[in-house]
């Protein structure tokens, strides 16, 4: 008999609250959740680890989490994990870059339901609901 998989997330989020609620979240899904509090931090633990998804915040200290993307889309081409943008930035221009964006699962504009997100990452790891 095999064990059901473990799913791992990575969280990259500067806003404690913000962070706190989306591990929350995936805690009731049964996903382990690493949470990077910025770009570096981001591409710091994916040189040793795979998550099966990541939540990516776009405003982000440093380099903006577009720019996190494009660097993990370089250094990473062949990861098949999906990445769930989530932002304030609500305007056409934004959600146009994240719909043109390969690898882009979904765009989450904050503040979400939280059973928006939880769906999104039922979605995005396969789940039943």
């Amino acid at each position: 008999m095999t064990s059901p998989k473990t799913y791992r997330a990575l969280i990259v989020e500067d806003t404690a609250d913000m962070a706190r609620i989306m591990e929350l979240t995936l805690r009731t899904l049964g996903v382990d959740s690493h949470r990077a509090m910025d770009g570096e931090q981001a591409l710091a633990y994916l040189t040793e680890n795979t998550p099966d998804v990541i939540l990516l915040d776009i405003g982000l200290p440093g380099m903006s989490g577009w720019e996190v993307l494009e660097k993990i889309k370089a250094l990473y081409p062949d990861a098949a994990y999906p990445v769930v943008v989530l932002t304030a930035f609500n305007d056409p221009a934004n959600r146009l870059i994240g719909k043109l964006q390969h690898r882009v699962f979904r765009y989450l504009t904050k503040p979400f339901e939280v059973s928006v997100l939880a769906q999104t990452m039922r979605d995005a790891l396969g789940l039943k609901s």
